[in-house]
């Protein structure tokens, strides 16, 4: 194709050039599936010797037109730890990939169909033909996402269906545009554009265009993580020297480096400070004996040479060790993993993790962007600046091992967005942290805190499926998280190990089909474990957070807003539900008394017990809540000084391992400070660009009058209900710097300031 420019002037679709009568695309979520399963795990079919993608054509034949089954193409083939294959179908008409469909089946090593997850689009007899062009499907990428002006790029090459475009000034790889079928929602074909576009923010977006340059589905695919600021200081760990696989070993078959620095087969460290994703000049430690030892200075800045060194080193290892945990658990190359030879045993090489050290795109943050397999992800790794020094997240395996696993949800399961699939996205990507260092707080040493930066710790996590809004996944993702934890004490105290449970929850996830909801989750999970009275541990957790039998998560989207619609159920399967004469436990509260008055600021102490007939004290794992705080603290006595202002009903829960629970109650009083700067009005501010202009989400718990007053940057800037929650539509774009306080309507009685910085 002859090179040629292409100048974007954002102008030429306008809203009126869409066709009234526009149809949207299909439903891709999890609801759009249709899931066939043997009961209590038996097979669907009988045993076959025939080849294994066609006893699963086979299968799907009866369901589906001829002119639907012809294109059915294999994409992917695998065989898990388990002994279960795995394959992966996809669509193809008139030469063009059919966007967003798939078949997922599962096979016993006799031929045996487990289980069929499909989604496929009847094929209409002809093709809707589309009349933009590639370069007219970019610039209504263009118009969508980077408005405000010109951009002239060049088109560079075409080959099969996709054409490929320069990086112009926006982009950090070249943006892509395939030409793709795209099924609709009144059952018709229509021809479209996938668009790839990965900027310099590391924001990648699959972007589908249809007729007119109508952006059909945008679907984003980088996950970041912003995280709420606390003023105490935990305890850090000691470096330790430790040795890697030296030649290799059967998950990383030559080693972990290959070229005497921190380039290998799974992954690419390197420092960033210039954000330009690419390393910086002496930005990776070289050694020609392999002898990475580089002792960090924690009284020191983490941007010293020493320390930078260090910091790379250990962001090295720890995706190596990540990538063979994983590999070891059914994470591997036919699976969509990550590595750059994948020595001929299924998927697409070329792709292992770019992981960008102390990155200079930001500071208190992480992020991950996942291409499909055969293109490189990339981790950017952000310095905290809520301590001083400053702490690296390099050094903070709960962060590290959060972000590989948006990389493990979106390769496995994809399409992990929307207000379920998001959350649950960042729900499992915590499961990894949580469960890999056996702590119930996450990121406690990058954010300040020993309580992490989540709001409550996962032990006795007090929401259920039922409190998903779909309006943050990473708040609603808490919920998965929890059920997760619950799941992995339920497992380990009916005497299974936390190993084969890993092989279970990663195997579940061939089972599951893109864009879950909870109970997809559960129902993979559920079809990958062998025995009912595996079931039963599977169905407990889940039921105890809502996502029992019953559970139903919908989503609610118009036009490109999505929100959650959830039913709840707590109540797990008959076989399930015997408890064998289990009784539940008794709890007391000793501290404080019934009715005690304290004033605000003053340390309350609170001390309960709890006994069980078949377990004994269960003191140590009493849950606190306040009804006005949430949960307070755990354990048989702690104190606080922190609680907010007003009459509070607390209550202390034992839970044993059979989910019965026991419960005792008191109710306090706190008693108001007079004006000034209240420490138990807290405040959290989150921010966010929306089409690139600047928001922010206010949330507050304490304050107690009828009405708040907001303040941004020292100004009022509204008077509004005692809700608990504002959105600021700051309407600016580009960067800027923002401090919030929430104060008690008609004084000087505020919360502590918070800043965001955009």
């Amino acid at each position: 194709m002859p090179t040629r420019l292409l100048t974007l002037l954002f102008t030429l679709f306008a809203a009126s050039s869409i066709p009234a009568f526009a149809q949207e695309a299909r439903d891709f979520s999890a609801a759009s599936a249709r899931t066939t399963r043997g009961p209590g795990g038996a097979p669907v079919t009988g045993p076959s010797n025939a080849a294994r993608p066609d006893i699963v054509t086979s299968f799907v034949a009866a369901r589906h037109d001829a002119r639907t089954l012809q294109s059915v193409v294999l994409r992917r083939e695998n065989v898990a730890p388990t002994g279960v294959t795995h394959l992966t179908f996809g669509q193809q008409v008139a030469g063009l990939d059919v966007y967003g469909t798939y078949v997922r089946a599962a096979l016993s090593g006799r031929g045996e169909i487990i289980s069929v997850v499909e989604n496929l689009a009847a094929v209409p007899p002809a093709l809707a033909p589309i009349q933009i062009t590639p370069p007219n499907a970019l610039e209504a990428v263009f118009a969508e996402y980077y408005p405000g002006g010109g951009n002239t790029i060049q088109e560079l090459r075409a080959s099969g269906q996709t054409v490929v475009f320069s990086r112009g000034s926006h982009f950090s790889e070249e943006p892509t545009v395939t030409r793709i079928a795209v099924p609709m929602s009144n059952g018709a074909m229509q021809t479209g554009y996938l668009v790839v576009t990965w900027d310099n923010q590391n924001i990648l977006r699959h972007t589908v265009i249809g007729p007119g340059g109508r952006v059909l589905v945008e679907e984003l695919r980088t996950n970041t993580d912003t995280y709420k600021i606390f003023a105490n200081h935990p305890g850090v760990s000691a470096q330790t020297v430790v040795t890697g696989p030296g030649t290799g070993n059967i998950y990383s078959p030559v080693g972990w480096v290959t070229l005497d620095t921190t380039i290998g087969n799974n992954v690419d460290a390197y420092l960033d400070r210039d954000n330009n994703n690419a390393a910086d000049t002496n930005g990776r430690p070289v050694s020609s004996t392999k002898t990475f030892e580089y002792t960090f200075s924690l009284t020191a800045e983490p941007t010293t040479t020493e320390n930078q060194k260090a910091a790379v080193t250990n962001l090295f290892y720890l995706n190596n060790v990540i990538h063979d945990k994983l590999y070891r658990h059914g994470f591997t190359e036919a699976a969509g993993n990550f590595q750059t030879n994948n020595f001929n045993k299924g998927g697409s090489g070329n792709d292992p993790v770019l992981a960008e050290a102390q990155d200079g795109g930001g500071t208190n943050n992480a992020n991950f962007a996942t291409p499909s397999d055969g293109s490189k992800p990339r981790m950017q790794m952000y310095l905290w600046t809520q301590s001083s020094p400053s702490r690296d997240g390099d050094l903070d395996s709960d962060i590290v091992w959060h972000e590989y696993g948006h990389g493990l949800t979106w390769r496995m399961i994809g399409s992990m967005s929307g207000p379920f699939a998001g959350a649950i996205g960042e729900g499992m990507s915590d499961t990894l942290s949580i469960y890999t260092n056996r702590d119930d707080v996450v990121g406690e040493y990058s954010y300040n805190n020993p309580k992490g930066i989540r709001r409550y710790p996962y032990t006795n996590y007090p929401l259920t499926y039922g409190d998903v809004t779909g309006s943050s996944v990473h708040s609603d993702g808490e919920i998965y998280a929890a059920t997760m934890w619950k799941l992995l004490e339920l497992w380990e105290a009916s005497g299974r190990s936390q190993d084969t449970l890993f092989d279970v929850i990663v195997d579940g996830m061939n089972f599951t089909p893109s864009r879950p909801a909870y109970e997809d989750m559960r129902d993979g999970i559920l079809a990958s474990a062998k025995t009912q009275a595996e079931d039963c541990v599977i169905w407990k957790a889940f039921a105890q957070f809502g996502i029992g039998e019953g559970a139903n998560g919908v989503e609610v989207c118009r036009a490109f807003s999505c929100s959650a619609s959830v039913t709840e159920s707590f109540v797990v399967p008959s076989a399930c539900s015997a408890t064998g004469g289990n009784t539940a436990p008794v709890v007391s509260i000793s501290s404080p008394g019934d009715g005690a008055s304290f004033a605000s600021g003053a340390s309350i102490t609170f001390s309960g017990s709890a006994s069980d007939a078949e377990q004994g004290d269960l003191s140590a794992s009493l849950a606190w809540i306040s009804s006005r705080d949430g949960q307070i603290g755990t354990g048989s006595s702690f104190s606080r000084t922190t609680l907010t202002v007003g009459t509070h009903t607390i209550t202390a829960t034992a839970t044993d391992i059979n989910g019965a629970s026991g419960s005792a109650s008191v109710s306090i009083t706190v008693t108001a400070p007079v004006g000034g700067e209240d420490p138990t009005i807290t405040l959290a501010v989150s921010g966010y660009k929306l089409k690139g202009v600047q928001h922010a989400d206010l949330t507050w718990t304490g304050a107690t009058s009828t009405t708040i007053e907001i303040y941004r940057n020292g100004v009022k800037i509204a008077d509004t209900a005692n809700s608990g929650a504002y959105t600021d539509n700051i309407g600016a774009k580009g960067s800027g710097s923002y401090t919030y306080k929430v104060c008690q309507a008609g004084t000087t009685t505020c919360s502590p300031d918070r800043t965001i910085v955009f």
